[in-house]
C-alpha cells in the first residue's frame, strides 16, 4: 500500500509518501516541503490572508498530484496552529477541498504533540531508552512530549512559534536588545510554568524535530567539521552550542544571516525566534544536549493512520482499557470522575451491538472507534451537573483536547454522547446542525446504538454481560445475556428505542438469557 500524509503548518507545508507492507516498516518514496507562511497573517491579524491561502491551496494541489504520481491510494491531510486559530479557517478548508481536491482535518495542539512523539518513539524504539523527550518548534506553536515505552506520558502544546513570535515581537533588523529581552522573558515565563510537568515524568534522551532544530544542528555540524573535528550524522546539539549560536544570530541583520552556510533564506527570517525558543526549553527542562530527528508530524500521521486500519478490535471491557486509540478518552473520563466501570461496560456493549448490526449500518472500524469513545465519555457531564448532564457531556467533549482524534471527530463524538438519553437529534440543537450532513447521519446511526447500550446498564449494576442480534425484515431481536433478570432493563430499552426504530426502520425486540459469566463474542445472525 502507498500512503501519503500532508502537514499544513504555520510556516511550511510538508508531504511524505510511503510504501508499506505487513513484513517491513514503511519505506519513504518521496518528501516535499514548501514555505507558504500561513502563520504570518494569522499572527498579525488573527486570520489567513488571501495571498497566503492562494499559496497554500496551490501547494496542496501540487502535492496531491505528486502523491498520485507515486501511486498513493490514500492522502491524510491535517492543519495545525495557523489554520486552527484563524477566524476564517472554514473558508480556507473549503477552498482546499474545492480547488485542491483534498479534505483537511484540524489537529489540536495536544494531538499534534502526540503524533510527533509517536513518530520519534517509533524511529528510536530500538535504542533502549524508555523515556524520550521530544521538542518540536513550529511556526505557530511549540510541542513538548515525553513518551514512556512508546506511550505518551506528558503532552504539552504552547502558543510559542518561530513565525508567531517573529511577527509579534521581533520587528527590528537586527533585533534590538530590548526586543530580545522581552522575548526571552516571555519564553521563560511560559515554558517555566509548564516545565515541572515534564521534569516530574523525567526522560532519558531528548530529540528535536523541527526546521529550527535541523538548521541549528546543521550549522553546528559544519563548524565542527571546519575545525577538523569528527561529526556523525546524528551528533548531539548541545545547550552550550545553541546559546552561542543564538548570541551570534541575534546580533546579525537578516542579510548577513542569509549568508550563513546551512541556513536557507526563508529559515534565516525566523531563526532568531526559533533558536530562542529552543534555548529556553532546553534550559527550563535541564536538557544538556539533544539529537535532531527528521521524522515528525507527517510520519506520525502515517503511523497512526496505518495503526487504525490494522488495529485489532476490542472484545472485552478489559481490552477496552488497553486499547491505545481509546486511552485519551479513558483519561478524560477519569479526569471528570465518570463511573469507569459503567463507561467501559457501555462501550463494550455498544461495540458488540455495532458489530452485530453491520448488515444494517454498513459502517467501518473508524466509526466503531468513534462510538466507543462516545460511550466512554457519555456521562462526563455529571461533573458539571446531574440536570441535563448529556448536554454538559457534549460541551466538555467538544472543548477538550482529546488525544487520538481530529477536531471534526471530536464534534461527532460530542454529538453521539449528547444523544445517549433524552430527545433525539433535532434541527434546533446547535452542536448537531453545525455538523456536515454526512456527519449528522452518522451521529443518528451511532447515537441510536449508544442509547440501547446505555439502557442495558442504566442501573450501573453490570447485569448484562454480553449480547447478540438477530435481524429480519420486521425487527431486530436483541438477546442480552444477563447475570440476573431485571424488568427495569426491559422498560429502559423500550424507552430508548425510538431513535433506533426511526434510523434502522425496525423496532428492537429484547429477549434475555441468564448466564453465569461473560459469553463468547457472538457472530451477527441475519435472517
Amino acid at each position: 500500500m502507498i500512503t501519503a500524509a500532508l502537514d499544513i503548518g504555520s510556516n511550511s507545508i510538508h508531504l511524505v509518501v510511503v510504501e508499506t507492507d505487513r513484513e517491513k516498516p514503511f519505506r519513504v518514496l518521496t518528501r516535499g516541503k514548501e514555505v507558504v507562511r500561513l502563520g504570518r497573517s494569522s499572527a498579525r491579524e488573527g486570520r489567513l490572508s488571501n495571498s497566503a491561502m492562494d499559496r497554500a491551496v496551490a501547494c496542496v494541489r501540487r502535492f496531491r498530484l505528486r502523491a498520485q504520481s507515486y501511486g498513493a491510494e490514500e492522502l491524510v491531510a491535517v492543519a495545525t496552529s495557523a489554520v486552527r486559530e484563524a477566524t476564517n479557517r472554514q473558508e480556507f478548508l473549503r477552498r482546499v477541498a474545492d480547488e485542491a481536491g483534498v479534505n483537511v482535518e484540524l489537529l489540536s495542539g495536544i494531538e499534534e504533540a502526540r503524533l510527533i512523539a509517536l513518530a520519534v518513539s517509533v524511529k528510536y524504539r530500538q535504542r533502549g531508552r524508555p523515556r524520550l523527550l521530544v521538542i518540536d518548534i513550529g511556526g505557530g506553536s511549540t510541542e513538548l512530549a515525553v513518551t514512556a515505552q512508546g506511550e505518551p506520558a506528558a503532552l504539552i502544546s504552547l502558543k510559542l512559534g518561530a513565525v508567531r513570535l517573529t511577527e509579534q515581537l521581533l520587528t527590528s533588523d537586527p533585533v534590538s536588545e530590548k526586543q530580545l529581552r522581552r522575548l526571552r522573558s516571555e519564553l521563560r515565563e511560559v515554558i517555566g510554568h509548564r516545565a515541572p510537568e515534564i521534569r516530574a515524568v523525567g526522560f532519558d534522551a531528548c530529540y528535536g524535530t523541527s526546521g529550527t532544530v535541523s538548521a541549528l544542528a546543521g550549522i553546528a555540524m559544519r563548524r565542527r567539521l571546519a575545525r577538523g573535528r569528527e561529526a556523525a550524522a546524528e551528533s548531539p546539539l548541545t545547550f552550550r552550542a545553541v546559546r552561542a549560536l543564538n548570541r551570534e544570530l541575534a546580533a546579525l541583520p537578516l542579510e548577513q544571516r542569509q549568508q550563513i552556510p546551512g541556513l536557507n533564506r526563508a529559515r534565516a527570517e525566523i531563526i532568531v525566534a526559533g533558536g530562542q525558543i529552543l534555548e529556553a526549553a532546553m534550559e527550563a527542562l535541564g536538557v544538556a544536549a539533544l539529537t535532531a530527528c527528521d521524522w515528525s508530524l507527517r510520519e506520525g500521521l502515517v503511523i497512526a493512520h496505518l495503526a487504525r486500519r490494522g488495529a485489532t478490535v476490542s472484545t472485552s471491557p478489559a481490552r477496552l482499557e488497553r486499547d491505545p486509540s481509546l486511552r485519551g478518552a479513558l483519561a478524560l473520563a477519569q479526569h471528570y470522575r465518570a463511573d469507569l466501570k459503567h463507561a467501559t461496560r457501555v462501550a463494550y456493549l455498544a461495540q458488540q451491538m455495532f458489530d452485530a448490526l453491520r448488515p444494517l449500518h454498513l459502517l467501518g472500524g473508524e466509526h466503531r472507534r468513534l462510538l466507543a469513545a462516545a460511550a466512554l465519555l457519555h456521562d462526563v457531564g455529571y461533573f458539571v451537573s446531574h440536570t441535563g448532564h448529556h448536554k454538559h457531556s457534549a460541551y466538555l467533549i467538544q472543548h477538550s483536547e482529546l488525544t487520538g482524534f481530529t477536531t471534526s471527530e471530536l464534534a461527532v463524538i460530542a454529538n453521539i454522547a449528547r444523544y445517549h438519553r433524552s430527545s433525539p437529534p433535532k434541527p434546533k440543537h446547535p452542536y448537531f446542525v453545525a455538523l456536515p450532513e454526512e456527519d449528522r447521519d452518522l451521529v443518528r446511526r451511532l447515537a441510536a446504538v449508544l442509547r440501547i447500550a446505555d439502557a442495558l446498564d442504566r442501573d450501573h449494576q453490570g447485569r448484562v454481560r454480553g449480547l447478540r442480534c438477530e435481524i429480519d425484515g420486521q425487527a431486530v431481536r436483541l438477546i442480552a445475556y444477563c447475570a440476573r433478570e431485571s424488568d427495569t432493563t426491559r422498560w429502559r430499552v423500550e424507552e430508548r428505542s425510538d431513535l433506533f426504530a426511526e434510523v434502522y426502520g425496525r423496532p428492537i425486540d429484547l429477549a434475555t438469557e441468564l448466564t453465569l459469566g461473560t459469553p463468547a463474542r457472538p457472530e451477527p445472525v441475519v435472517k
